[in-house]
Parts: C-alpha cells; sequence; structure tokens
C-alpha cells in the first residue's frame, strides 16, 4: 500500500492539471475553475485513501 502522503500528492497534481486544463483549454474564468479542481482532486484524494489507485474491490486500512 503506498503511503497516505503520495496520495496527497496525486490528488494535489491532478488538481493543477485539471485547473490548467479548464483555463487554457476551456476558457473558464479563473475561480469557477478553481473551485471545479478543487473540489474534483478532494474526492480523488477521499477515494485513493479509501481504496488505493484501483477499483474498489477492499477499503484499505486507514
Amino acid at each position: 500500500m503506498e503511503q497516505h502522503w503520495m496520495m496527497v500528492v496525486h490528488a494535489a497534481l491532478i488538481g493543477l492539471i485539471l485547473f490548467a486544463v479548464m483555463v487554457f483549454g476551456l476558457r473558464q474564468q479563473n475561480e469557477v475553475a478553481e473551485r471545479r479542481s478543487i473540489l474534483i482532486a478532494s474526492v480523488a484524494l477521499v477515494y485513493m485513501i479509501l481504496f488505493g489507485h484501483g477499483l474498489p474491490f477492499k477499503m484499505n486500512k486507514i
């Protein structure tokens, strides 16, 4: 199992990439893109902490 800090780093990278795509690719306003990318990255972090990077067959020990 990966360490939790690495999952936080992965979620932050997901958020940054999503923000860049939303601002530069989809031409959204900065505030809207910021809120959406933070929301999606936080959901991804919760998912990774609970299930890891794989499919949700079993929960990780917290």
